[in-house]
């Protein structure tokens, strides 16, 4: 990674304590949910909330970011962090599932700023090697999974009460953080909206086929992934009784496999195109089914959500590059910005509807549904694809 500033590698290097808390909250809010929720099927309710949350701070943090720079933001994003994990502490330990509900939604808040390392790490190099600073950042939300689970089962037993001292434990990623992002230089300056940019036409972009099968990929791919992932702690260690540390290895191998190939992904979708990049990102949910109706060991659980982690990256990259060629240039932003809200909404959904599914219908009922939706873009994409080449083609120029 030769070539990137001190700003990438400072982000790099805070990136995975930024976002320690995200795996943690996947690994062991279930378990806390099913002690403190007053029905079992909520018990998959703060993960949902953790959604929420990020869906509802993604604008505030690019406004905050536009008002006062990316390093105060980053800064305050990781005092308030540290706030949320004390408030979560505090839930499980007066056994309160609305205070655990408060502090993991102000914690998605606060990831939703952390999203934002991306785009400050590609501001810090010049364009030719804005595409390896964000490799680089990639690799740190592979090391979130490490910390984010290690840190969880360092500090589950601390207290009388199991996972109070989880969250106590995470608090130190993001002091450590902060130090990290003392040393980042804000060089960029707030933009101006321009008011003269001419409305979006949405039933025109609603009518272009490179539009829905992009946004389709992303928001299937991120909430099939939810969906299957939402339910899988309790599936294996409370239903099925398989160990923490089991139950973690799966979990933070599925995180691997969500960013490690992103290495790749860019390459291959030049090689190969998005249409194929996003067909094997659906076969490999399709394999994931397979993996899971075979067998409930923790090998099954273990191919099932590596498979499920790939399919993700696949489907999310290769629909959000698809997504650059369906919108004109002063369409950019808008457009972007529903296709987040959309994508994050979705899995919000998805998540939430895990616990539900999981208690009424069991490990099978999580795997049959999520066949629906794969099955359903896959249809799509074989009846729109001839008009997606020619779109592709006629909107590249237009633009």
């Amino acid at each position: 990674m030769l070539g990137l500033n001190r700003n990438v590698w400072i982000l790099a290097m805070t990136q995975p304590l930024a976002l320690a808390m995200s795996p943690a909250i996947v690994l062991i809010s279930g378990f806390v949910g099913k002690s403190l929720a007053p029905r079992p099927e909520l018990s998959t309710l703060p993960l949902s909330m953790m959604i929420i949350g990020i869906t509802l701070g993604a604008m505030p943090a690019a406004l905050l970011m536009q008002r006062f720079g990316r390093k105060r933001v980053f800064l305050a994003g990781m005092v308030i962090n540290s706030l949320a994990a004390l408030i979560a502490a505090g839930g499980i330990a007066l056994s309160s599932f609305i205070i655990f509900l408060l502090g993991i939604t102000l914690s998605g808040m606060t990831i939703a700023i952390m999203h934002q390392f991306r785009f400050a790490a590609a501001e810090s190099t010049p364009a030719e090697l804005a595409g390896r600073a964000i490799s680089m950042l990639m690799l740190g939300s592979v090391a979130a999974a490490f910390i984010g689970t290690e840190l969880a089962a360092f500090g589950q037993d601390w207290f009388a009460t199991p996972y109070a001292g989880s969250f106590l434990a995470l608090i130190a990623a993001s002091v450590a953080g902060f130090i990290l992002l003392c040393f980042y230089q804000d060089n960029t300056r707030p933009e101006q909206s321009d008011k003269d940019t001419p409305p979006v036409n949405w039933s025109d972009v609603l009518r272009r086929p490179t539009f829905l099968i992009a946004l389709g990929s992303a928001a299937i791919g991120y909430g099939v992934m939810s969906f299957v992932m939402t339910a899988t702690p309790l599936a294996m260690h409370d239903m099925m009784g398989h160990s923490l540390g089991d139950t973690k290895w799966v979990i933070q191998s599925h995180i691997m496999a969500m960013f490690l190939p992103s290495l790749v992904t860019g390459e291959l979708i030049r090689k190969f195109g998005e249409r194929t990049i996003i067909f094997v990102g659906l076969l490999a949910y399709l394999a994931t089914t397979a993996f899971a109706y075979s067998g409930v060991e923790v090998l099954h659980y273990w191919w099932a959500l590596v498979l499920l982690g790939v399919g993700w990256n696949f489907l999310f990259i290769g629909g959000t590059t698809l997504l650059t060629k369906a919108y004109k240039p002063h369409e950019k932003f808008r457009v972007q910005a529903v296709n987040d809200l959309t994508v994050f909404v979705f899995q919000a959904l998805s998540s939430l509807s895990a616990g539900v599914i999981l208690f009424l219908s069991g490990w099978s009922g999580i795997v049959t549904l999520s066949l629906v939706p794969t099955a359903v873009l896959l249809i799509a994409i074989g009846l729109t694809w001839t008009r997606i080449k020619s779109t592709v083609a006629a909107e590249s120029q237009a633009s």
